[in-house]
């Protein structure tokens, strides 16, 4: 179950009951298809004209079998699907997963194409409606019993802006119709695309293992690297940890959508439809600024993110808030189109290691520990710990009893137990918000280990830095810059434990 991505959401659950720090230390142990709420509908009036009733009694979407779209955009054909009579496509799109929610509602439209009222009977002059040379242009084919096309032109707003001038091809007599019945006739044959970039699993069980993510950054000189690691240790927040640049486990409520963001993730539109290598560098794929890429066992899926779209003000002027950003998919089927995607999901833009990680540098929790050994280079303490089980506590689900913390000892001397784990969460709570890799260029001056009883261990050098820095190499590589008080409280917290005195953790 620690290598399913769905086992990170159950570390949130647990942490929110219980806290991080009391789990380690173990003290008691368009929408995502283009759904009809994008989509246009009839506009809601009184008086409508239908200019499609005299063609079958009982004509509805399943009667059209095909429209040409030709606007100043795009030119393309809709088309039924050959033996259904509910489920169009553009062939043009053959490869690409298309919305057949949004083809059915163009198809309503086509059967129960409405007027609002009759501009002018017999016009003579059909350039004052803007349909002597139409920018829009369609043609519906019925499978009635007749067969019947016909081929409609749209042309100007009407002065209220909330009707376009219409007219039936080779006839005079001009409509107005309502824009919402008749966005569907401006669209592109990418709007027909379905937004879902990778489906969100039904469940949590049937979520792929997580194997690895690598996440790319132009903003960065290192790749940000998470793993599922083959063996995780009790109470950690994720069953995911990150790697490179250093070492770090996750925090679990910032690092979900960090790493199972990209399941379920919908795009805002659908700019380009098999790409070519212009179409990328057009909109900043061909070197994008930011690329992940999550390896499951489903499969490999790589996220490329372009160039940005900033949002515009009132006056139509772009402002210097990124909106959106052209994002392109690699590793699913039917998905090669360039989609753009909210800022808001894509949490990688912009990520950093302390903006996902934990706050603590280690979660070895203190029942699974043999001992802790402190060395300033002049003397050496050694903490051995023995835990038993909880008699008050119950078996989890996997049968497992809960250990509790039961003596700490001191050259042989029993020291409090309830003090010393104070200080030890002192211990863990030395802070990542500042990852370093220069290496330090003074001697260690402490060194802290932490043995497990299973014989794994972490072990923190501190080096100093500046009068009020140190660096930290976690098992072996510098990984943080820390303030040097820590290290002073820690110490200084140490002997309080020893002497059995209260220990702020604060």
């Amino acid at each position: 179950m620690n290598s399913k991505v769905k086992s990170i959401i159950i570390c949130v659950v647990v942490i929110a009951c219980l806290g991080v720090t009391l789990l380690v230390l173990n003290l008691t142990g368009k929408n995502e298809d283009n759904s009809s709420s994008n989509a246009p509908s009839v506009a809601d009036s009184e008086k409508t004209i239908s200019l499609t009733d005299d063609i079958a009694d009982d004509l509805d979407n399943t009667y059209v079998k095909s429209i040409e779209i030709k606007n100043e955009r795009d030119s393309f054909t809709v088309s039924q699907v050959s033996g259904k009579t509910d489920e169009w496509e553009i062939k043009a799109l053959d490869g690409i997963e298309q919305s057949n929610t949004v083809y059915s509602g163009l198809a309503s439209i086509a059967a129960d194409l409405s007027a609002t009222d009759i501009a002018e009977e017999n016009a003579q002059d059909l350039s004052k409606y803007g349909l002597d040379n139409a920018k829009t242009r369609f043609t519906v084919t019925f499978s009635d019993d007749n067969n019947t096309t016909r081929t409609y032109l749209i042309g100007d707003t009407t002065p209220n802006e909330k009707d376009y001038y219409l007219c039936e091809e080779g006839k005079n007599t001009v409509y107005t119709a309502a824009t919402g019945s008749l966005s569907y006739f401006f669209y592109t044959k990418e709007d027909f695309v379905a937004l879902t970039m990778l489906e969100k699993p039904a469940s949590d069980d049937d979520y792929p293992d997580f194997i690895k993510e690598t996440i790319k950054s132009e903003d960065l000189d290192y790749d940000m690297v998470i793993v599922t690691p083959e063996k995780t240790l009790n109470y950690m927040p994720s069953a995911q940890v990150m790697t490179e640049p250093v070492f770090a486990y996750l925090d679990a409520t910032n690092s979900a959508e960090i790493t199972h963001g990209m399941w379920g993730l919908s795009a805002a539109s659908a700019v380009v439809a098999k790409p070519d290598k212009n179409d990328f560098k057009k909109y900043g794929l061909l070197n994008p600024s930011t690329k992940v890429i999550l390896e499951t066992s489903a499969g490999t899926y790589t996220l490329s993110v372009g160039d940005p779209i900033y949002a515009k003000d009132s006056k139509g002027k772009e402002t210097t808030t990124v909106e959106s950003y052209y994002t392109y998919l690699d590793g699913v089927s039917g998905k090669d189109v360039i989609f753009t995607v909210s800022a808001k999901s894509l949490p990688w833009v912009g990520a950093e290691p302390p903006d996902f990680i934990s706050s603590l540098m280690t979660y070895n929790a203190a029942t699974d520990l043999k001992s802790v050994v402190v060395d300033d280079g002049k003397d050496k303490t050694v903490f051995k710990l023995k835990a038993v089980v909880d008699p008050k506590a119950q078996a989890d689900e996997d049968e497992q009893q809960e250990m509790k913390l039961s003596s700490v000892k001191l050259n042989g001397k029993e020291l409090n137990v309830e003090a010393w784990k104070s200080w030890y969460q002192v211990l863990l709570q030395c802070p990542t918000s500042e990852i370093y890799f220069k290496e330090p260029e003074t001697k260690c001056y402490l060194t802290v280990s932490i043995n497990r009883n299973d014989g794994g261990k972490d072990v923190l050098k501190f080096f100093k830095d500046t009068s009020r820095r140190t660096i930290v190499k976690l098992n072996g590589k510098t990984s943080y810059r820390i303030e040097s008080s820590y290290v002073n409280k820690l110490m200084s917290d140490m002997q309080l434990a020893i002497e059995g005195k209260e220990v702020q953790t604060d």
